[in-house]
């Protein structure tokens, strides 16, 4: 099962031509035995750049993952920041 959480948009200004790019960000919870989550960004530039982090398992506690993804959609984490990632699932599945 795989639920969307919540979104976040970003927009960046890119180079001398001063080109905006709007980065779409979801956040899933997933579950199958336990809650994982899963985060992909996309941009509005080229649909084949897109980016995912997956993390399944972490716990059986609903809670603790509706708090995990709460923290990581208001620090706006993207899939690329894989040592936040890991270091915020330590800190809530226990």
């Amino acid at each position: 099962m795989k639920n969307l959480y919540g979104t976040i948009k970003i927009n960046k200004i890119l180079g001398m031509n001063n080109m905006c790019i709007e980065e779409h960000i979801e956040y899933y919870k997933l579950k199958n035995r336990k809650y994982g989550l899963e985060i992909v960004k996309s941009n509005n530039t080229n649909e084949e750049n897109i980016e995912v982090t997956n993390i399944k398992n972490i716990t059986d506690n609903e809670q603790k993952i509706d708090n995990l993804l709460n923290d990581l959609v208001i620090k706006q984490i993207t899939p690329g920041s894989s040592d936040v990632i890991e270091d915020l699932v330590k800190i809530h599945a226990w």
